[in-house]
C-alpha cells in the first residue's frame, strides 16, 4: 500500500471514531463464568455478537453465526488482494469476570502524567510517578474508566480496532485487501476451547491458513509465542482447632492490588493470599487463621476471620495490617478491621490456617526460578497461589495456584515443586491439569506472520516490539487445523484492572497499522502468475 493512502487518513477522526466504537462494545456486558456449563457461559456475549454482527454487516459484509456465538464478518478480497488467500483477524467477546460495563467512558485530554482522577476510586493513584510504563500516554487523550472495576479494554479494545478497521475500507475503497474475515469468539478467558474447535475447523476447510488475533496488550506489540500453562489445585481439609479460651474474634476485608499476571511486576500485584499470609507472620503465634475465602469476583481480593490472642487485639490486627498493605495502597490496596462475634465453640476448623501456612512456606521456598506472578517479567515464568475458596462437597478449603512458563520442561519443574511440597502434608491432596500450550513452536515456519506486522508498522512510522505473550490467545484447535495465528498488540495498560487505560491518540494509529497491515498482505501474498 501506498504511503499516499495512509497519510490521506485523518488520524483525529479515526480516534474518535475509534472512541465511538469502544464506548459502544463497552456498555455491553459480556463477560464469562467459568462456573456455567453453556456455551457461550453468559447470555451478554450473544448480545454483543448480535451488535456485533449489525454493525459489520452494515458496512457490507456477509455474516455467519453459530450456537456458540461466534460470529464471523467476511468481507471479499479487492484490488491487489482480490485473489489472495484470505485473511482472518480474531478477538473474543468476553471479558474477564469483574469487569463493568460502563455507558460512558471519559477522557484526560492532553494527559500530562499526574496521577488520573477516578471518578468512583479517588484513592487509586495512576500516573507516570507509581507506574512509569504509562509514560507512553504522556500528552495524548486518555481514555480510562470509573476506576471501580475493569471496564473491558481485553479485548473490547482489540474489538474496537476491527470495527475501525472496517469502517476505514468502506469509506476507502481504493485500500486493497485480501478477503478478510474478521472474527468474534466467546469464552477465551475462560478458557473454554471446545467453543471455538467447529470455527477452526470450518477456517481450515475453507483453506484459511493465515491470521492474527488482535488481543495483545502492549502498543505495536507482535507475539509468537506464549507461556505454557498449568493449574494446581490443593485441598485441605478440615481438622479440628482448639482456640484459646479468650480469643478475640478479628475480621479483615483485605482488598488486594488487582492486575493481570502477563503485567504483575509493572503493575506491583498483590493478592489477598499473600497479604494475609503476611499478616500472619506479622502476628505470629497469637493469631490464628479460622476462616479465608477469596472474593467470588476479584480473586485478590478476600474475607479473613483471625482469632487473636491478648490483649488489644483489634489494634495489634490494625497495626500489621498498616505494616503490610499500607505500602501497597497507592496501587489500589485496602483493609477493613472490625471486631467479630464472639467465638461460642472451643474449636473450629484449621484448613484456612494450613492454606495460608503452606502459601508463606511456598513463597519462602527457593526453588530457583520465581514463584509470585509480582516476581516474574519477561520471560520468566511464575507459581502463583491466588485464590483459596471453600469445598462445598469435601469441606475444608482449595488454594489455586497457576502455574506459568515459556519453557515446558520449567513447567514440569514448577509442577514437582508445589507437588514436592504437599508430600508429607497429612490429607492435603493436589490435582494438577495442563491448561494451554506456547504456540512458538508451530509458527516457527511461517515467519511472514511476523514481516507483514513489521512491514506494515514501518508504513505508519512505528517500530514494533517483539515479546512473547504472558498468557494465552487460545488459539490452539486453529493451529490443530492448520490455521497460523500470531497475536498483535493493541495499546493499552493495566489489563482486567480497575486501572486500566487507553488513548485516542493510540487507537487511532492501531487503526492506521490494521488498515497498512491488511493492504501489505494484499499486495504481497497474491498468487503469481
Amino acid at each position: 500500500m501506498s504511503k499516499s493512502h495512509l497519510s490521506q487518513l485523518d488520524l483525529a477522526h479515526l480516534g474518535e471514531l475509534a472512541l465511538s466504537h469502544l464506548e459502544k462494545v463497552v456498555a455491553i456486558d459480556s463477560q464469562s463464568d467459568e462456573s456455567s456449563a453453556a456455551i457461550p457461559s453468559t447470555p451478554g456475549q450473544r448480545v454483543l455478537a448480535a451488535a456485533v454482527a449489525e454493525f459489520f454487516a452494515a458496512l457490507g459484509a456477509t455474516i455467519e453465526r453459530d450456537d456458540f456465538a461466534n460470529v464471523i464478518a467476511s468481507f471479499p478480497g479487492r484490488g491487489a488482494g482480490a485473489d489472495a488467500p484470505a485473511l482472518a483477524l480474531m478477538v473474543h467477546l468476553d471479558t474477564a469476570r469483574g469487569t463493568h460495563a460502563v455507558p460512558k467512558l471519559n477522557v484526560a485530554r492532553g494527559w500530562e502524567g499526574g496521577p488520573i482522577r477516578y471518578p468512583d476510586n479517588p484513592g487509586l493513584e495512576v500516573g507516570v510517578a507509581t507506574y512509569p510504563a504509562v509514560a507512553e500516554f504522556v500528552g495524548q487523550d486518555v481514555v480510562y474508566g470509573p476506576g471501580d472495576a475493569p471496564f473491558g479494554l481485553d479485548d473490547k479494545l482489540g474489538l474496537a480496532h476491527l470495527m475501525t478497521l472496517a469502517r476505514v475500507l468502506a469509506d476507502n475503497p481504493r485500500i486493497p485487501h485480501p478477503p478478510l474475515l474478521l472474527i468474534g469468539r466467546p469464552d477465551e478467558e475462560v478458557g473454554r476451547m471446545e467453543a471455538v474447535v467447529g470455527l477452526a475447523r470450518m477456517l481450515g476447510e475453507r483453506g484459511v491458513r493465515s491470521g492474527y488475533t488482535v488481543d495483545g496488550i502492549l502498543p505495536f506489540e507482535v507475539n509468537v509465542e506464549n507461556f505454557n500453562a498449568g493449574h494446581a489445585s490443593l485441598h485441605f481439609p478440615d481438622r479440628r482447632l482448639e482456640l484459646a479460651p479468650d480469643a478475640t474474634a478479628v475480621e479483615i476485608r483485605i482488598g488486594g492490588v488487582n492486575t493481570h499476571g502477563a503485567t504483575a511486576h509493572a503493575e506491583g500485584s498483590r493478592s489477598a493470599t499473600r497479604l494475609a499470609a503476611e499478616l500472619l507472620a506479622i502476628l505470629g503465634a497469637d493469631a490464628t487463621a479460622i476462616r479465608f475465602a477469596s472474593d467470588a469476583v476479584r480473586d485478590c481480593d478476600a474475607e479473613l476471620l483471625l482469632a487473636v490472642d491478648g490483649p488489644d487485639a483489634l489494634a495489634r490486627v490494625e497495626a500489621a495490617c498498616a505494616a503490610v498493605i499500607g505500602p501497597h495502597r497507592p496501587r489500589g490496596a485496602s483493609w477493613r478491621t472490625e471486631a467479630a462475634p464472639a467465638f461460642t465453640a472451643p474449636f473450629e476448623s484449621s484448613a484456612a490456617m494450613d492454606a495460608l501456612a503452606f502459601v508463606a512456606a511456598f513463597l519462602a521456598s527457593d526453588p530457583g526460578f520465581p514463584l509470585a506472578a509480582e516476581d516474574s517479567y519477561e520471560r520468566l515464568g511464575y507459581s502463583a497461589p491466588y485464590r483459596i475458596r471453600p469445598d462445598a462437597e469435601s469441606g475444608g478449603v482449595v488454594l489455586d495456584v497457576r502455574l506459568r512458563d515459556f519453557d515446558p520442561d520449567k513447567l514440569e519443574a514448577r509442577k514437582r515443586h508445589v507437588a514436592a511440597l504437599v508430600e508429607g502434608m497429612p490429607g492435603v491432596g493436589i490435582n494438577i491439569v495442563d491448561q494451554y500450550v506456547n504456540m512458538g513452536p508451530r509458527l516457527a515456519d511461517r515467519p511472514e506472520l511476523v514481516d507483514w506486522a513489521v512491514a506494515a508498522a514501518a508504513q505508519v512510522g512505528v517500530t514494533p516490539r517483539r515479546f512473547p505473550i504472558r498468557g494465552g490467545t487460545g488459539v490452539d484447535p486453529f493451529l490443530d487445523e492448520g490455521v497460523a495465528v500470531a497475536n498483535l498488540g493493541t495499546g493499552y495498560f493495566a489489563p482486567e484492572s480497575e486501572k486500566e487505560l487507553t488513548s485516542v491518540q493510540m487507537m487511532a494509529r492501531h487503526a492506521q497499522w490494521l488498515t497498512a497491515l491488511v493492504a501489505h498482505v494484499a499486495e504481497t501474498s497474491r498468487p503469481t502468475a
